[in-house]
């Protein structure tokens, strides 16, 4: 059996411009902000409907773990709604 390594994660309040297709394949761009971070992935809230697998385009503003202005493509791997209707979406950088 192989053993996952898994990045550890880091709360992070960065700026956060993601572009990618919702539910209904329409482009959006919407603004966020950093819930964790690590090497592999970041987790995040969006308001616009997403699925999993979608591809997105994410430019981090500034991070301890990546410095300022980085641009990021991630695949969504994860995306629970809260009671508010927002997604927590958590997505896998892609290599």
């Amino acid at each position: 059996m192989s053993k996952v390594n898994s990045a550890v994660r880091v709360k992070e309040k960065s700026k956060l411009f993601i572009k990618c297709a919702d539910a209904n394949w329409e482009s959006f761009t919407e603004r966020s902000e950093t819930h964790d971070i690590s090497e592999t992935g970041i987790s995040f809230y969006l308001k616009n409907p997403v699925w999993l697998d979608t591809h997105l385009v994410i430019k981090i503003a500034s991070s301890n773990l990546f410095g300022h202005l980085h641009t990021v493509t991630a695949k969504v791997v994860r995306v629970l709604v809260d009671p508010s209707g927002r997604q927590f979406v958590a997505a896998r950088f892609d290599e």
